[in-house]
């Protein structure tokens, strides 16, 4: 990859990474209708990282 393609993969990856974060934040035990619908976000949002990641092309050493 180039310096821009990796620039680019890393800006990918750090958003998603904070959105990811984000969901965590808000996770609390006092509403439980509210934890479920958080953890399926985060579920959802990993998913989405999940997709990045198995389209960057791997180096194997």
């Amino acid at each position: 990859m180039t310096h821009i393609e990796t620039a680019r993969v890393n800006e990918a990856l750090g958003l998603q990474f904070g959105v990811i974060r984000d969901a965590a934040a808000r996770l609390s035990s006092e509403d439980l209708e509210q934890l479920e619908s958080t953890i399926g976000e985060m579920e959802q949002e990993i998913l989405k990282l999940k997709g990045l990641l198995e389209g960057l092309p791997h180096r194997h050493h």
